[in-house]
């Protein structure tokens, strides 16, 4: 089918296959070229799910520490260390 978007080709490697037939087994009826999008796609959406995850743990570990050390220092502290330096 003519197109301008770019076009990709892929060897069935031994691991290629493997992931054929898996998505295969999910959507019976599709051309291999239909089941590698459908890959394409869902690994795609699975990356950004695992991306999302990962900053939602790094923002939480921030938390903890913000968390665990808020109130180390008077309320007044840095204003009160700022008036012994030179302008």
């Amino acid at each position: 089918m003519p197109t301008t978007r770019p076009r990709t080709q892929v060897t069935h490697t031994r691991e290629v296959e493997d992931a054929l037939e898996i998505a295969r087994s999910r959507w019976p009826d599709e051309s291999p070229s239909a089941l590698l999008m459908h890959l394409v796609v869902r690994g795609g959406q699975a990356i950004r799910d695992e991306q999302a995850q990962r900053a939602r743990a790094r923002r939480g570990a921030v938390d903890a520490m913000v968390e665990k050390f808020a109130g180390i220092y008077p309320e007044e502290y840095l204003s009160e260390l700022r008036e012994d330096w030179p302008e």
